[in-house]
């Protein structure tokens, strides 16, 4: 016999266990981030042979799929605020966008939705996290 618990818009299986909304997202925006910049790397921009953001934000996913807690959602919101603002900063994201090369402006383009998808879904993971500690 399989019971179903709710609590507090998520719904609990004893044979899975459901997760927010919000960590789904964020889940969905680190991956897209991860794709992002596989992306511009198979399209040719200047990364590292193993790029640091790509290694980063797989790492938080996985940390994230694996213990979804206040330290992993406000993990995966400081690695959308840090490599957002580094990407703001450096002038590749500009080059990228002018480049010209359809491949490289599509990817860039995805990584910026990416990191504004992650920041504004962990934001709202952290504050469901710190919502039912209350």
């Amino acid at each position: 016999m399989e019971t179903t618990t709710s609590t507090r818009g998520t719904t609990r299986n004893d044979s899975a266990t459901a997760r927010p909304p919000a960590v789904i997202a964020t889940l969905s925006a680190l991956l897209l981030l991860a794709a992002s910049i596989a992306g511009q790397t198979a399209a040719g921009a200047d990364y590292p042979t193993v790029p640091p953001g790509l290694v980063i934000a797989l790492v938080a996913a996985t940390l994230l799929a694996w213990r979804t807690n206040g330290w992993t959602t406000g993990l995966a919101l400081g690695v959308g605020l840090f490599i957002g603002v580094g990407a703001i900063l450096t002038p590749d994201t500009g080059d990228h966008l002018s480049s010209g090369d359809t491949a490289l402006i599509a990817s860039t383009v995805a990584e910026l939705v990416a990191l504004a998808a992650l920041v504004i879904a962990g934001a709202a993971a952290v504050l469901a996290r710190k919502g039912a500690r209350s």
